[in-house]
């Protein structure tokens, strides 16, 4: 609020002295309350129109008078790194965007603020879908997911149809057979189609981590033992897996090199999976993909049909001079209401569709009624479980950046299986037993 002019107030002084015993004056006009100043550090999380957000943070200063948020948009390539230094120096922001399953060092630390402490009630809590406990830590609940990422199947259909495959694959069996198939007629035929990749071992290396975990959790492997102090890759389980995946290079069907998602644009890959939100990527190939493809559960292996979880949520920091008002801005960004807009970019909605409010249910069974890909998706999200991102937070960086290394090498044949594995859980061991 502006000072008031010299003018004002050498008048205001002036009546002041005058006043006699007993005489009185108005009471001055009341001061506007101050908003509270929150900070919003986050990733263009809106798959396709990252303009979006900014319109969100602009509605939600608009909906109440006080709280502020002050909204800072940072790059995938830096900004997750970006945001921990400062945070663990002191100087990041109130509320952030983070992966579900959240960063162990800052849950060490004390840097995050449990829920409870930002005015989450345990009824706005119990609201929430139970993959919710990826972002648990001791008993308490520290961030409020905005939507829910597990891995699924894209396959083109009519490529499968093409080539005498009506369904697309159920079991590792399947899956292996179709495509070979696929990758031989068509290399006879003239014009050799990639019948499956596996998403990582192409232009998105990263991508190889939930690749790889969810077909280590299939053949009913582990990333830690249960007290998360030793890495469990090189086992019966991770030799079952690597040499499954092996074999599509092994016997030709797929091609290290051929990208997984853009091949499939372009109809040169038939079959990969990855987190559902790449359908958004896919319905961008227009005329190329429209009406060409459709979405499955993850094929079965030995052991189960699961996959690796992932998604994004909000947290906050701890300490906060004023935390209900970090607790407020989070409780709209992630309400059920907002929640549903992320379905436009296939964002698993994260609560109970049965304790929100029915105009909230209406909208997203409107989705799931319009577009067929959510069948799949939501049968994919009720084989998973917090288990693997749970452990994922143990060594979190070390694991993601071995694996891409050790897991590629062992899948392409450049590292034998079973030292790929022991290479990794040397490499992740050694993290885990730092501390």
């Amino acid at each position: 609020m502006a000072s008031l002019p010299h003018r004002l107030v050498a008048t205001a002084l002036a009546a002041t002295s005058a006043l006699t015993v007993g005489a009185c004056t108005a009471d001055p006009a009341p001061r506007a309350p101050e908003r509270t100043t929150i900070t919003f550090w986050t990733m263009p999380f809106w798959i396709g129109r990252p303009n979006n957000l900014k319109h969100l943070v602009e509605d939600f200063n608009a909906s109440q008078g006080k709280v502020k948020v002050e909204l800072t948009v940072l790059d995938w390539q830096t900004g997750r790194d970006v945001i921990k230094q400062a945070v663990m120096n002191g100087r990041g922001p109130d509320v952030w965007l983070a992966n579900n399953g959240l960063e162990l060092d800052l849950l060490t630390a004390a840097k995050l603020a449990p829920l409870d402490a930002l005015g989450y009630t345990a009824e706005d809590l119990g609201r929430f879908r139970p993959l919710v406990k990826v972002n648990e830590y001791q008993g308490r609940l520290y961030g409020v997911p905005l939507y829910f990422d597990v891995n699924v199947l894209l396959y083109r259909k009519d490529i499968l149809q093409k080539y005498g495959f009506t369904e697309p694959p159920r079991t590792w069996d399947e899956l292996k057979s179709t495509a070979a198939a696929i990758t031989g007629r068509s290399a006879a035929a003239g014009k050799k189609v990639t019948g499956w990749q596996f998403k990582g071992m192409d232009d998105h290396l990263n991508a190889i981590n939930p690749t790889w975990e969810s077909f280590l959790c299939q053949a009913g492997g582990a990333l830690t033992s249960p007290d998360f102090k030793t890495s469990t890759q090189n086992t019966e389980a991770g030799r079952t897996a690597m040499t499954y995946m092996k074999s599509f290079y092994t016997d030709k069907v797929s091609t290290t090199g051929t990208s997984a998602l853009s091949g499939f644009i372009e109809g040169d890959v038939a079959m990969f999976s990855f987190y559902q939100s790449v359908i958004s990527d896919i319905a961008a190939g227009n005329e190329k993909t429209n009406g060409k493809w459709a979405a499955a559960p993850m094929p079965v292996g030995p052991k189960s049909g699961c996959s690796a979880v992932g998604g994004h949520s909000l947290v906050a920091r701890s300490g906060l001079p004023d935390p209900g008002a970090a607790g407020t801005f989070m409780r709209w960004l992630a309400s059920p209401s907002v929640s549903t807009q992320f379905m436009e970019f296939h964002g698993i909605f994260p609560y109970d569709t049965a304790k929100v409010p029915r105009e909230t249910k209406v909208v997203v069974d409107s989705f799931y009624q319009t577009d067929p890909s959510w069948a799949a998706i939501t049968t994919q999200l009720d084989r998973s479980t917090p288990d693997l991102l749970l452990q994922d937070r143990h060594a979190f960086a070390t694991r993601w950046e071995a694996q891409k290394s050790e897991i590629v090498a062992g899948v392409d044949g450049r590292t034998p299986v079973a030292e790929a594995l022991r290479n990794l859980d040397a490499k992740v061991g050694k993290d885990l037993n730092s501390g």
